[in-house]
Protein backbone atom coordinates (compact mmCIF):
# COMPACT_ATOMS: atom_id res chain seq x y z
CA UNK A 1 0.00 0.00 0.00
CA UNK A 2 1.16 3.47 -0.74
CA UNK A 3 1.45 6.33 1.72
CA UNK A 4 -1.73 7.83 0.30
CA UNK A 5 -3.64 4.59 0.96
CA UNK A 6 -2.46 4.56 4.58
CA UNK A 7 -3.63 8.16 5.02
CA UNK A 8 -7.09 7.25 3.72
CA UNK A 9 -7.26 4.19 5.99
CA UNK A 10 -6.18 6.30 8.98
CA UNK A 11 -8.76 8.97 8.11
CA UNK A 12 -11.54 6.40 7.93
CA UNK A 13 -10.42 4.89 11.25
CA UNK A 14 -10.40 8.31 12.93
CA UNK A 15 -13.84 9.12 11.51
CA UNK A 16 -15.21 5.78 12.70
CA UNK A 17 -13.71 6.36 16.16
CA UNK A 18 -15.19 9.85 16.49
CA UNK A 19 -18.63 8.69 15.38
CA UNK A 20 -18.64 5.73 17.74
CA UNK A 21 -17.50 7.68 20.82
CA UNK A 22 -20.94 9.02 21.68
CA UNK A 23 -23.02 6.15 20.40
CA UNK A 24 -23.51 4.48 23.78
CA UNK A 25 -23.56 7.50 26.05
CA UNK A 26 -26.74 9.02 27.35
CA UNK A 27 -29.00 6.07 26.74
CA UNK A 28 -31.72 5.73 29.32
CA UNK A 29 -33.23 2.64 30.83
CA UNK A 30 -35.61 0.56 28.75
CA UNK A 31 -39.30 1.20 29.31
CA UNK A 32 -40.50 -1.44 31.79
CA UNK A 33 -43.22 -3.88 30.79
CA UNK A 34 -45.61 -3.35 33.69
CA UNK A 35 -49.12 -2.09 34.36
CA UNK A 36 -47.93 1.49 34.77
CA UNK A 37 -46.41 1.54 31.27
CA UNK A 38 -49.08 -0.62 29.61
CA UNK A 39 -50.81 2.43 27.98
CA UNK A 40 -47.56 3.24 26.21
CA UNK A 41 -47.27 -0.23 24.68
CA UNK A 42 -50.99 -0.24 23.83
CA UNK A 43 -50.65 3.11 22.06
CA UNK A 44 -47.91 1.76 19.82
CA UNK A 45 -49.80 -1.48 19.14
CA UNK A 46 -52.87 0.51 18.11
CA UNK A 47 -50.86 2.23 15.39
CA UNK A 48 -50.03 5.58 16.98
CA UNK A 49 -46.85 7.26 15.84
CA UNK A 50 -43.84 7.64 18.11
CA UNK A 51 -44.65 11.33 18.61
CA UNK A 52 -48.23 10.57 19.62
CA UNK A 53 -47.07 7.79 21.92
CA UNK A 54 -44.61 10.08 23.69
CA UNK A 55 -47.57 12.22 24.76
CA UNK A 56 -48.62 9.25 26.91
CA UNK A 57 -45.30 9.55 28.77
CA UNK A 58 -46.02 13.18 29.64
CA UNK A 59 -49.23 12.25 31.46
CA UNK A 60 -47.24 10.62 34.29
CA UNK A 61 -43.77 12.12 33.87
CA UNK A 62 -44.88 15.73 34.19
CA UNK A 63 -43.88 18.09 36.93
CA UNK A 64 -46.42 16.75 39.43
CA UNK A 65 -46.43 12.95 39.69
CA UNK A 66 -43.04 11.57 38.56
CA UNK A 67 -40.84 14.58 37.72
CA UNK A 68 -37.86 14.18 35.42
CA UNK A 69 -34.33 14.92 36.67
CA UNK A 70 -33.13 18.51 36.21
CA UNK A 71 -30.51 17.54 33.61
CA UNK A 72 -32.98 15.45 31.58
CA UNK A 73 -33.25 16.29 27.85
CA UNK A 74 -36.57 17.54 26.42
CA UNK A 75 -39.36 15.27 27.59
CA UNK A 76 -41.00 15.20 24.16
CA UNK A 77 -38.32 12.82 22.87
CA UNK A 78 -38.69 9.90 25.30
CA UNK A 79 -38.44 6.98 22.90
CA UNK A 80 -35.14 8.12 21.40
CA UNK A 81 -33.26 7.07 24.56
CA UNK A 82 -35.77 4.88 26.39
CA UNK A 83 -36.29 1.81 24.23
CA UNK A 84 -39.33 -0.42 24.42
CA UNK A 85 -38.87 -4.03 25.43
CA UNK A 86 -39.85 -6.44 22.69
CA UNK A 87 -41.61 -9.62 23.73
Amino acid sequence: MTRRDWIVVAGVAVLFGVLSLGSGRGKGKNVPVDDRHRPLYDALKSGRTQTETELVCATCHGSSSIPLPKNHPPKEQCLICHLLSVK
